[in-house]
């Protein structure tokens, strides 16, 4: 289980809230030598990472707070906020290119109403109208801006945000973003502050004796609405199981946990992957973080995009359906190709999954309508040859072998599929 450090300016700034020996001051944090650790040597197990929760001021560069984070990334330990981060909240250069999509969210609320119309706000004669807003952990004191807060964490992971809003004529902007310390926070905001560090890290309010102890934090991904998800229940309460037979905590997470993931050591991700999408963006976080990711996002490219895998295919010389690409412009020449085509064919979306995407052509009139209905989700769709199979293949890839598992498909799902199985 990776181990949780909380850093504050002194001791006694934690005094409002129950007592944790994960607390620490930051000389005493940075007053730690990482060698005085034992060297691991090369047969041990590997150590999971420290996780640093940094709620100290001087978070400029070079001051007390960002020594912290310097000093705890160099000893191999994960920081919240990362160097990385309070560098980009040093300027707001960068920080407007890193929100640089936030403005249409901040209209889409002010439309429904979630943050009030500028003009009914005001801030002193002569003064443009501000808001101000305190984000702990990514959440907000009004719920209806809990997607501005959220988006804001995830772009800029801090455990305490100090946001401002300007109104210019009809539209709020981003006037200034900056991290807060503890010491700082007001004594309104510390039971808020509490119940989110409670959320956000479940292992800080656990007594030392109640805690058993894991090798390693690993995250799950899922999605509790998915109709077809990768894995069913019963299968994720057997890999939570099994994980910590081994010493690895799992936790499910959903796609509203991605501020948490460098709280773990891994994330496995159990929801169907496409490229536009939380999942591969969860999974590119996740690998700058220093995790390890199942799938990996060079494997989400390279396997979610039918496209992508069909001309991978013909480059190696393997045997696959035979089929061709068609795109958008071709569509008002298809009806007249269509007429010279063998039937039935498979038409494929680049990224569907579990056979959505997917259609039987029986013929040219099915193709122009089908061709004109995927276009507008794909610039790109694959056209394939109909290979009618009995059985619902599955491929697994190991270290040393392939194999092929197949399962008997009821008839109305069977698909076209070809699939050769074999030892290198």
């Amino acid at each position: 289980m990776s181990r949780l450090r909380i850093v504050v300016d002194r001791v006694s700034d934690w005094r409002a809230f129950y007592p944790s020996d994960d607390v620490i001051s930051a000389h005493d944090f940075l007053s730690e030598l990482s060698s005085d650790a034992p060297a691991q040597r090369a047969d041990d197990a590997p150590q999971p990472a420290t996780h640093v929760i940094n709620l100290c001021g001087g978070l400029d560069y070079l001051g007390i707070g960002y020594y912290v984070s310097l000093l705890a990334q160099a000893r191999g330990q994960k920081a919240l906020p990362s160097v990385e981060t309070l560098n980009q909240l040093s300027r707001k250069s960068l920080i407007d290119m890193e929100l640089g999509g936030i403005r249409v969210l901040l209209e889409e609320l002010t439309r429904k109403g979630a943050l009030p119309a500028p003009q009914g706000v005001t801030h002193g004669a002569g003064k443009p109208p501000r808001l101000d807003l305190l984000l702990t952990f990514g959440e907000s004191a009004d719920p209806a801006l809990a997607r501005l807060a959220r988006k804001l964490f995830e772009r800029l992971p801090c455990p305490l945000l100090e946001v401002r809003l300007e109104g210019r004529g009809e539209h709020w902007v981003l006037k200034r973003v900056r991290p807060q310390s503890l010491s700082h926070l007001a004594a309104a905001d510390e039971d808020r502050f509490a119940q989110a560090l409670n959320r956000h890290s479940r292992k800080v309010w656990r007594t030392p004796k109640a805690r058993r102890h894991y090798r390693f934090d690993l995250a799950m991904l899922v999605d509790p609405d998915e109709a077809l998800p990768p894995s069913n229940r019963t299968a994720l309460k057997h890999f939570i199981r099994e994980g910590r037979r081994l010493g690895i905590d799992v936790s499910l997470i959903t796609r509203r946990d991605e501020g948490r993931l460098a709280e773990f050591d891994g994330l496995f991700i159990r929801e169907t992957t496409s490229l536009d999408h939380h999942t591969y963006r969860m999974a590119k976080r996740a690998e700058h973080e220093g995790l390890v990711v199942i799938d990996d996002s060079q494997s989400i490219l390279r396997c979610t995009n039918k496209v992508f895998l069909h001309e991978l295919l013909k480059a190696r010389g393997l045997s696959a359906p035979q089929g061709r690409l068609i795109h958008r412009g071709e569509l008002r020449q298809l009806a007249e190709r269509g007429q010279h085509m063998r039937y039935p064919l498979v038409m494929k979306v680049p990224d569907g999954a579990f056979s959505r995407g997917i259609v039987k052509i029986d013929g040219p009139e099915t193709l122009v309508r089908e061709a004109e209905r995927l276009f507008h989700d794909s610039a790109l769709l694959l056209l394939q040859e109909w290979l009618p199979t009995e059985f619902d293949w599955r491929i697994a890839i190991g270290r040393s072998t392939t194999t092929a598992a197949r399962v008997p498909a009821p008839a109305a799902s069977r698909r076209s599929t070809r699939a050769r199985c074999q030892r290198p």
